[in-house]
């Protein structure tokens, strides 16, 4: 039996994060209720899954956070395609469209995915001297 690295875990576990948040607001939008918070939650998950990838890390945490920028890019860029292969209309239609907003995206998750990184270590690194401190 194969056993994954905590690393790994932990960035699975960030991924799974962007996951939940895309994949509410898609059925969130198939079934017309949507709500501010939802957005706001759909905005600030590659934040809260680098936060939450490098918390759970042993190492290299600001880098498997900002990692999660990448996934999250792409998953926006497939559920929007996924969206449109519903029959509803997007802002980023067509694989142009999908590369767009892929980049766009990718910009703004590189800064979100950083700082929840960053966030993250800071975090650990604070716990780990107060409990040294004791």
């Amino acid at each position: 039996m194969m056993t994954l690295s905590p690393v790994l875990r932990a960035w699975l576990v960030g991924v799974a994060v962007l996951f939940v948040a895309n994949g509410g607001w898609l059925i969130s939008l198939q079934t017309h209720r949507f709500s501010e918070t939802l957005v706001l939650l759909l905005w600030i998950s590659p934040l809260i899954a680098a936060f939450v990838s490098a918390y759970l890390s042993p190492r290299k945490k600001v880098l498997l956070g900002t990692s999660l920028a990448i996934p999250s890019a792409a998953l926006v860029a497939v559920l929007n395609f996924i969206y449109e292969l519903f029959g509803n209309a997007v802002d980023f239609p067509g694989v142009r469209g999908g590369a767009i907003l892929f980049i766009v995206t990718l910009g703004y998750s590189v800064l979100l995915c950083a700082l929840g990184g960053v966030a993250g270590y800071y975090l650990t690194r604070n716990r780990a001297q107060s409990v040294t401190a004791r």
